[in-house]
């Protein structure tokens, strides 16, 4: 088997009818490019070339993006809602029925939501372009890289649309992440009044993913018909990844510090 066979293979035979042409979906290397090119920029080349000069301020930019993060992330909880969640699909495990015509509008959500996680890298050069390099940590990085390779992963090979509950929780609890990193921009005043407020949307973020991972647990249950494979093992295991680098996060930037208050 030669290489063109083994992509077409994995690439074309082994991806979803439904998504295996549309843009960025029916290839690895648009996703792979942007991704190293992201990698790149926020872990060589930007810190490089900001070393010797000093940082911008982009205080317009940020708050135009939060807004932008803000209302995208509203429209997608919205369209989840407007397209079953919460009549016709609850977090109890349900058949799928991945052709019925609300299933096909949450998969053309789920794309708009990988373009979303794309703009997402545009944080990490922010704070790059702001001499912040501290701010960009493995678990900041790891969590945007790993966003996108899921949900790309999941349009690929996936469709099931009842995992459409994660984007809907993560967006929900976005929607609230942005209007604070919004109103905290606005002004240093603002930001130091609204800086206890950090510390409950760390805890937001863990009770997100122990919900997904208790969600999700149900496919384990007999009654269920989920399809178990290996994407569904690495995808709990990102979970649990996930759970434990902001958990870490939380003990070192809050509960150690009230400790040694």
């Amino acid at each position: 088997m030669g290489w063109q066979d083994i992509y077409n293979y994995y690439i074309v035979e082994l991806s979803k009818p439904l998504t295996r042409n549309w843009p960025i979906i029916s290839s690895p290397f648009e996703v792979t490019f942007i991704t190293l090119a992201y990698l790149y920029f926020v872990l060589s080349f930007g810190p490089r070339y900001m070393k010797n000069k000093p940082p911008y301020k982009l205080k317009t930019f940020i708050l135009v993006y939060n807004i932008m993060q803000i209302l995208a992330n509203i429209w997608i909880v919205k369209e989840h809602i407007t397209n079953g969640w919460f009549s016709k699909y609850t977090f109890r495990c349900f058949t799928s029925d991945p052709t019925s015509p609300s299933a096909i509008r949450l998969f053309n959500l789920v794309w708009w939501i990988l373009l979303l996680k794309f703009l997402d890298y545009l944080e990490t050069c922010i704070f790059v372009l702001r001499k912040k390099q501290n701010q960009v940590s493995g678990l900041h990085v790891y969590h945007h890289v790993s966003n996108v390779a899921f949900i790309w992963y999941f349009l690929k090979y996936y469709l099931d649309e009842r995992l459409t509950f994660i984007p809907l929780i993560n967006c929900s609890v976005h929607v609230i992440m942005y209007i604070y990193y919004f109103l905290a921009a606005w002004n240093s005043k603002l930001q130091k009044s609204l800086l206890p407020i950090k510390l409950y949307i760390t805890r937001i973020q863990l009770v997100q993913f122990f919900a997904i991972l208790i969600i999700s647990s149900q496919a384990l249950l007999p009654s269920c018909d989920m399809r178990i494979g290996y994407a569904i093992v690495i995808f709990t295991i990102n979970i649990l990844i996930f759970i434990y680098l902001f958990f870490d996060f939380y003990k070192k930037n809050y509960m150690w510090k009230q400790k040694t208050q």
